[in-house]
């Protein structure tokens, strides 16, 4: 995990895997209007246009979801 300043906001962020073996930034949408980021690093708000937290907080909710349903079904 290293960690780097946002090319676009100068936000201190870290870059690199957590449980995963890709990076979270795999895991989120590019927003940004230059698709290209070959050589530049965002933070997760630029990257999502400051959509990140309400994006993942939308996807736990959706897996919890989903785990219940599961529960459900094989109950």
């Amino acid at each position: 995990m290293k960690r780097l300043v946002c090319d676009e906001c100068g936000t201190n962020f870290q870059c690199g895997p957590f449980k995963e073996k890709s990076c979270w930034c795999h895991h989120l949408p590019n927003l940004r209007t230059n698709f290209d980021l070959a050589g530049n690093c965002v933070c997760p708000d630029c990257l999502t246009k400051g959509k990140a937290k309400q994006i993942t907080k939308m996807r736990k909710k959706k897996y919890s979801q989903r785990r219940l349903d599961k529960i459900e079904l094989g109950a």
